[in-house]
C-alpha cells in the first residue's frame, strides 16, 4: 500500500490540516487515514484520569487532545497499544479523525501507542484500511518516519513554535516537502533549529487551498504518488 507520511515538530503547526489539504489533494485514489498518538512522554500528571480513563475510551472513544484527556495513560507496559476503530469515535465532531474523514478519507483508523508497540499497531490499522478498501494511506505522525518508508514524507512547522521532538529534528532534512505553516498565531516562541532551516521550507497558508504554497504542495503531493506509482 502506498503511503504519505506528515510529521511535525510538535503540537500547533498543523499536521492535521496539512493530512487534510493531503486527502484533499489525493482524492478519487482511494485513500485512508491513520491518526498516530505515541504515549511516550506525552502523559501530562495534571489531566491524568488513571484508570477510568480506559473505561472511557473503550466505551466511547476520546479525543486525543481535547477536553476528555487521559488517552496516553491508556496504554502501558501491559497494553503497549490501542488500535480504535469504532465508529463513535472515528466521527466524533471536531476530532482529528472526524477531519480526516471529512477531508475524504476512504477510512480511517486512530493508533495510541507506547514507542515500542506503534509499529505492529500501525501494521494492523493498515490492514483495517485495507480491508475497508483503501489503496494508499495519509499517516499523521511524526514518529511512523523510523519505520516506514513512505512514498512522500512530509514536515510542516512554524517560525517560530515549540522546542522540536529530536525524530522530528533528525528527518526534517530527509523529508521530500517541508512546509512553513503561516498561521496567525505562532503556538510558541522558540526558534526553529538550523535543519529546519537548511530544508529550505516552503510558506504556505494551510487553511487556504487557494493559497499559492498551499497549491504547490497539493502539487508536488500528487506529482510524488504518481512517481512513486510508475516506478
Amino acid at each position: 500500500m502506498d503511503i504519505v507520511i506528515v510529521g511535525g515538530p510538535h503540537s500547533g503547526v498543523g499536521k492535521t490540516l496539512a493530512c487534510e489539504v493531503a486527502l484533499r489533494a489525493l482524492d478519487g485514489l482511494g485513500y485512508g487515514g491513520i491518526k498516530l498518538t505515541v504515549a511516550d512522554g506525552e502523559r501530562d500528571p495534571a489531566h491524568d484520569h488513571g484508570r477510568s480513563a480506559l473505561a472511557v475510551a473503550e466505551a466511547a472513544g476520546i479525543c486525543g487532545r481535547g477536553a476528555s484527556c487521559g488517552v496516553c495513560e491508556t496504554v502501558s507496559a501491559k497494553i503497549p497499544s490501542r488500535l480504535i476503530i469504532h465508529e463513535g469515535a472515528i466521527h466524533k465532531p471536531n476530532t482529528d479523525t472526524w477531519r480526516l474523514s471529512n477531508a475524504g478519507a476512504v477510512a480511517v483508523a486512530w493508533v495510541i501507542a507506547l514507542r515500542s508497540g506503534a509499529p505492529d499497531a500501525v501494521q494492523r490499522a493498515i490492514d483495517h484500511l485495507a480491508g475497508k478498501g483503501a489503496r494508499g494511506v495519509v499517516i499523521e505522525g511524526t514518529t511512523a518516519l523510523e519505520w516506514i518508508a513512505p512514498k512522500v514524507s512530509v514536515m510542516v512547522a512554524t517560525e517560530p513554535g515549540k522546542k522540536w521532538k529530536d525524530v522530528a529534528v533528525d528527518w526534517v532534512g530527509r523529508c521530500d516537502i517541508v512546509l512553513r505553516n503561516l498561521v496567525p498565531i505562532p503556538p510558541g516562541d522558540i526558534l526553529t533549529p538550523a535543519a529546519f532551516r537548511d530544508a529550505a521550507a516552503m510558506p504556505c497558508d494551510l487553511s487556504d487551498l487557494t493559497d499559492p504554497g498551499t497549491s504547490s504542495y497539493m502539487q508536488q503531493l500528487r506529482a510524488g504518488v504518481s512517481a512513486a506509482v510508475r516506478a
